[in-house]
């Protein structure tokens, strides 16, 4: 009986330890990214991708930059990205920051085409 509750104890311990250890504030989503970026104006002039949102069926401005995403124009990209919360306070940017997880997919697409292709 006491084996038991120490591995039941180890085991909780194990657990409360990898819930701590999580990041509540992170958030995966999936972006398709167009093969080229375009002029936007949103808090500043500058240059923007151009997301495909499912929903509407058609591309939007995306203002933010995503950590660790090397874009290359001629591709529509699939990505799969974190959301972090920023610190409150912060001024003319998004509310979250985007990290590249993984490179779901890269096809190949004109850049001449405007708007793109659907993905």
């Amino acid at each position: 009986m006491l084996l038991q509750t120490k591995h039941l104890l180890s085991i909780t311990l194990i657990l409360l330890l990898l819930i701590i250890g999580c990041n509540r504030d992170e958030h995966i989503e999936t972006l398709i990214i167009g093969p080229y970026k375009v002029d936007c104006v949103g808090a500043f002039e500058q240059e923007c991708y151009l997301e495909f949102n499912e929903e509407r069926q058609r591309w939007e401005f995306f203002y933010e930059g995503i950590q660790g995403f090397d874009f290359e124009p001629g591709f529509i990209w699939t990505l799969k990205v974190s959301l972090h919360e920023r610190e409150e306070g912060i001024q003319d940017v998004g509310r979250y920051e985007y990290r590249l997880v993984e490179v779901l997919d890269k096809e190949a697409a004109s850049v001449d085409e405007r708007p793109p292709r659907k993905p």
